[in-house]
């Protein structure tokens, strides 16, 4: 066979491959090396996004992208639409989205959450980053990232590297981190000095 043939029909092969890699992740678009995070415009939460696109691009080479949303609603429609792909929830307003109601610590709210999470909506909630608001009366809500299910079988890595955050918000600069995006300083910026200094990347 001429070399040139051999050229094409591997390349031939090599397309119908990924071709068929698309369609096998029928509830998500194939969006190559690209992540979607999705986030609020509020200082703690447009924090907690930067935090993960910094870390994930620095320990992947993964390409993420950061969208804002100016509601809730709006956020969690396109996490329904599988427009974003992560994001940071909070276990008070996970219930509310449940439409449950449950008593107990942190730790017992949060595994009845995430257990009726990936059942109900095919979404992983990952270790948490702690409690990052003393507005909420009950003190055992905390913030959480989540992943859609479905991305996790192109990016598998994606909970151990995310979770290299957990807890991040009891070490005792967070609360300069949260105060600096308030004073004006780019969440981007912000994330990426404090991964840094942590050695996180």
């Amino acid at each position: 066979m001429d070399p040139v043939e051999i050229v094409m029909k591997k390349a031939g092969v090599f397309i119908v491959a990924a071709f068929l890699v698309c369609l096998s992740a029928t509830s998500f678009a194939c969006v190559g090396k690209t992540l979607i995070i999705g986030t609020l415009k509020t200082p703690i939460e447009s924090l907690e996004a930067q935090l993960m696109a910094v870390i994930i691009n620095e320990r992947t080479g993964t390409t993420v992208n950061v969208e804002y949303f100016d509601t809730e609603e709006q956020l969690l429609a396109a996490v329904k639409k599988r427009e974003v792909n992560i994001y940071t929830d909070n276990t008070g307003r996970a219930l509310q989205q449940l439409g449950m109601t449950l008593d107990g610590d942190a730790e017992t709210i949060y595994t009845e959450v995430k257990e009726a999470f990936r059942k109900q909506f095919h979404l992983v909630m990952l270790n948490p980053f702690g409690k990052t608001s003393d507005d909420d009366a009950n003190n055992a809500y905390i913030d959480v990232p989540v992943v859609a299910e479905g991305i996790l079988i192109d990016f598998p890595a994606l909970p151990r590297v995310i979770n290299k955050l957990a807890s991040i918000a009891e070490d005792k600069n967070y609360p300069k981190l949260i105060a600096s995006v308030e004073s004006g300083d780019k969440p981007n910026q912000v994330a990426r000095d404090f991964l840094k200094k942590k050695r996180f990347i």
